[in-house]
């Protein structure tokens, strides 16, 4: 017989609600990550979505640049 046959139903309880504790604190810790997860995962895909925007209109844009306007020359009286 080993040394956990001997426990009493008293102390078995007591190491169920110990463990039990521990479950939900272990459980509730994953929650936390699973949300901060997210919202790192939420931040990511909308960045993505604005450089994907950007290149879009960046492909868009016409290839040829339209000729700066010249400015007439500005004419100093004598």
């Amino acid at each position: 017989m080993s040394g956990d046959e001997h426990l009493t139903l008293g102390a078995l309880l007591v190491r169920l609600e110990t463990q039990e504790k521990q479950i939900a604190a272990q459980a509730e810790a994953a929650h936390e990550q699973i949300a901060q997860l997210t919202a790192l995962l939420d931040g990511l895909a909308q960045a993505a979505d604005h450089i994907a925007i950007t290149r879009k209109t960046l492909l868009n844009l016409p290839d040829e640049v339209p000729p700066a306007a010249t400015t007439p020359a500005v004419v100093v009286p004598e």
